[in-house]
């Protein structure tokens, strides 16, 4: 059977199995989205083919999702908004995470580009712009995320938690190849939890960093009991918005009383540090130049 895509979006992705997505896409020559959890987001090979913007994901009608349940916002759409797209799963999991759609097990071993409609020139057009948008706001939490993606150290793991470092991760991260592995955790109850996952994803002799929310640091503030216990090395950076800034940004939740959705407080987290004898890089964005670089991207 044969079967047509003119989309590629790539979930996470064990390493085994990147070297053969990789060639699967390069002779099937679709357009790509790859989720940073995929490992192949910042891949050199498959540059000609990366999407680099999740606005620019529209205009398709049939996808291909490869790995993992994706997070970005557009697999959500199309369950809501895009119901007329095709969608096809390649997926080891006992789920397809989308309410329709054909399950394979397997990468199709005869498919075809549908269409070459789309306009790579206006979607690395767009890139260019965000770029510009976040050297001219360098405290928006947007730049902290290119910052840090730019100066972690090369091969870390880097653990993302919950909804909004997964999003800012993916819109703002450097596409310069550093060899991370990229974990993350998100889910209808996904901020609980987030730094006990984390110290139980840490793997001795790497470089493993969490990057969290405040609101979700708040939520396990229990997590570091273990670390007395824990043979690994590693970095904790909460983002500290003062709330849960992503509900502002929810075009449903825009008529309810913002005090009841975003929680905002004046927390800090050095006490709390202190009290469990580690260290916590905790970053402060400038919340109206984040709103900035919302509104201007």
């Amino acid at each position: 059977m044969s079967r047509s895509f003119d989309l590629v979006l790539i979930g996470g992705l064990h390493r085994a199995h990147r070297d053969r997505v990789r060639e699967f896409c390069l002779q099937l020559g679709a357009p790509i989205y790859a989720e940073p959890l995929s490992g192949l987001r910042e891949d050199e090979a498959l540059r000609d083919l990366l999407i680099l913007n999740e606005k620019s994901l529209h205009g398709f009608t049939s996808v291909l999702r490869i790995g993992n349940v994706p997070t970005l916002r557009y697999w959500r759409d199309l369950d809501e908004k895009h119901r007329d797209v095709e969608v096809t799963h390649v997926t080891d999991l006992p789920f397809s995470g989308l309410p329709r759609g054909e399950v394979l097990k397997d990468l199709p071993a005869h498919c075809a580009l549908r269409s070459a409609h789309f306009d790579f020139e206006k979607d690395r057009a767009l890139r260019a712009h965000i770029e510009q948008v976040l050297d001219n706001e360098p405290y928006s939490e947007q730049s902290i995320f290119r910052d840090l993606s730019r100066t972690l150290p090369p091969a870390s793991r880097i653990y993302l938690g919950n909804s909004l470092p997964i999003r800012e991760w993916d819109f703002a991260a450097t596409r310069e190849n550093r060899d991370y592995e990229i974990g993350a955790n998100r889910g209808a109850n996904g901020i609980d939890g987030q730094l006990s996952t984390f110290f139980g994803w840490c793997k001795p002799d790497a470089q493993n960093v969490a990057i969290v929310g405040d609101l979700t640091a708040i939520y396990d503030l229990n997590a570091p009991w273990i670390v007395p216990q824990l043979d690994a090395k590693f970095r904790i950076i909460v983002i500290n918005n003062a709330g849960g800034r992503i509900f502002e940004r929810v075009p449903s939740l825009r008529r309810l009383d913002k005090k009841l959705i975003i929680n905002e407080h004046t927390i800090r987290f050095d006490a709390w540090a202190a009290m469990f004898g580690i260290e916590v890089d905790e970053r402060r964005p400038d919340i109206e130049a984040t709103r900035r670089v919302v509104a201007a991207c």
